[in-house]
Parts: structure tokens; sequence; C-alpha cells
């Protein structure tokens, strides 16, 4: 089973993404956030793969920054 972990991330203006940190174990999981100074990070109930991703529309869809094209992700 996979453990995933988010963090929001603040950009320009009102635009902000989301990083996500993927662990193998809830006991690797609990040790990254027991060295953390604040509580930004929020665990996630459906596990993702590590990355930046942008959130679309009202149902809050996670979408990875790889795969958009980088003149539309500059609009995002």
């Amino acid at each position: 089973m996979r453990y995933s972990i988010r963090k929001t991330i603040p950009t320009k203006g009102f635009k902000y993404r989301v990083q996500v940190k993927a662990f193998k174990s809830s006991e690797a999981m609990h040790r990254f956030l027991n060295s953390q100074y604040d509580n930004a990070w929020r665990v996630m109930d459906n596990p993702l793969k590590s990355g930046i991703y942008i959130e679309e529309g009202v149902s809050a869809k996670l979408i990875n920054t790889r795969d958009i094209d980088s003149s539309a992700l500059a609009h995002m």
C-alpha cells in the first residue's frame, strides 16, 4: 500500500499548486512528518505519485503538471 501527503504551494496571484509526496510505508511517512517544523502537510485519502499537481474543477481532481502542455499550464 502507498501513503501520500499533500501541501499547498502559493504562486502568483490567486493561483496555487499542490505538492504531493508518496511513501511506501506509514512509518516512513510519519518519520517525515515528525521532522517538519510546521503543519503544512496533510494526509491524502487517495494516494498519488510524488509530484506537483493542480486542482481542476469543482470536484478538485488533481492533475500532474507534467501531463499538461507548458503554454496551457501558464494560464492555469
